[in-house]
């Protein structure tokens, strides 16, 4: 199924802020934190893996 212009400009914009956190993380910062819709993850240098899975899946 094909996204909206809509729906990728937000599926964009939220690979842009996944690869920025792991950029943070892959530099020392210790925890990075992702928002949508009122919702929050935060990813610890110990789930590194998660979030590398997240963009991944989000490039996907």
């Amino acid at each position: 199924m094909a996204l909206t212009e809509q729906e990728r400009a937000v599926l964009l914009a939220r690979l842009d802020d996944a690869r920025e956190a792991l950029h943070q993380m892959e530099i020392g910062r210790a925890e990075v934190s992702l928002s949508y819709n009122g919702e929050s993850v935060t990813y610890a240098a110990t789930n590194i893996g998660a979030l590398r899975q997240y963009v991944r899946d989000l490039e996907a």
